[in-house]
């Protein structure tokens, strides 16, 4: 059955494609360059962390930047500036998680999300005028033209299963990746995937192949929100709760910090906590002696960046690391 659904979704993939392609549907221009920053798989490839490094590169090139979104998760659903750069005009739920990160974590970027991408870039570029814009999870995004597409892969299985959904975790089939330019194998660690990258730069020789590591960047600790040396960290024994695509890389990360893990609970991608939820962590870190809980800065901005409960709660923020200098003919082609 699921063998059948994924020919099927697999092929209704391929036909939305070749229509933008062919252009029997229409394509979309914004009057800057646009970077599209996407995965071929559904979620947990690290493409936030990314794009915010992406982000504040072209701001070190003195380059304004605009970042158009969906603004998946969020309650807004017309055009919306959650930032113009100086000001944070939205916080969840009434906007996603990710789009707001970004915005928090950008100052001077602008942050816009509508269901048109196009819409959304051009209310920036009559508020903002920006000089180019990234555009967030946009490889399957056609309406909109990029001027260049890089594809997130994650390092530990860039292709998954190798099936589209729902028998695997592909959003379109593998060849696809032909149409991309850059590929960027995510949370790539050199002494574990090596043949990972070298599988994907002897099945697509002819694109550029870049690694970015993922890694723990700061704590912070609430309330109050003081920043610690990730140190701090170790040997602490916390309860841990996460909402991710992949909580197991969130869980392997805190073990590598040393931290002390009496609990880790897991929630659905994107999940809106409830006030019951909070209470039964409170109740688990007590039952299990742990003297706070720790979690990602994703979840906390679900929370709204608030912590009133009776344990306090360490966050975890994370950053990329990618070689964008080596992108510098593209940037050149494409910005001048």
């Amino acid at each position: 059955m699921a063998a059948g659904f994924s020919w099927a979704y697999g092929l209704g993939a391929h036909a939305r494609r070749l229509a933008y392609n062919r252009k029997w549907l229409a394509i979309k221009r914004l009057p800057r360059p646009v970077v599209s920053v996407g995965n071929l798989t559904v979620g947990g490839t690290g493409k936030t962390p990314v794009t915010a490094s992406l982000a504040r590169y072209f701001q070190g090139r003195g380059e304004k930047v605009a970042i158009l979104s969906r603004g998946y998760g969020g309650r807004r659903k017309d055009v919306t500036c959650i930032s113009d750069g100086s000001r944070i005009n939205y916080h969840p739920p009434e906007v996603g998680e990710e789009a707001y990160w970004l915005a928090r974590s950008l100052p001077g970027a602008a942050v816009y999300t509508a269901p048109s991408r196009h819409a959304a870039g051009m209310a920036a570029m009559r508020d903002f005028h920006p000089d180019v814009f990234l555009l967030d999870d946009g490889f399957q995004h056609f309406q909109l033209h990029r001027d260049l597409d890089l594809v997130l892969l994650d390092a530990a299985a860039p292709v998954g299963n190798g099936y589209v959904l729902p028998r695997g975790r592909l959003r379109e089939p593998v060849s696809v990746l032909a149409t991309a330019d850059v590929l960027i194998l995510t949370r790539h660690q050199a002494n574990c995937h090596q043949a990972q990258l070298e599988w994907v730069k002897a099945r697509f020789p002819d694109k550029v192949v870049l690694t970015a590591e993922i890694v723990p960047a700061k704590a912070r600790f609430f309330p109050g929100g003081q920043e610690h040396p990730l140190e701090t960290l170790n040997g602490l024994p916390l309860v841990a709760f996460a909402g991710l695509a992949q909580p197991q890389v969130f869980f392997q990360t805190l073990q590598e910090l040393g931290v002390d893990l009496n609990g880790f609970r897991t929630f659905p991608d994107h999940y809106a906590y409830t006030k019951g939820d909070l209470a039964l962590l409170i109740q688990e870190a007590r039952r299990l002696e742990a003297p706070a809980l720790i979690t990602t800065s994703k979840d906390f901005a679900r929370l709204g960046e608030r912590w009133e409960q009776e344990l306090p709660l360490w966050v975890l923020e994370v950053a990329a690391r990618v070689d964008w200098p080596v992108l510098e003919p593209f940037w050149k082609r494409i910005l001048g």
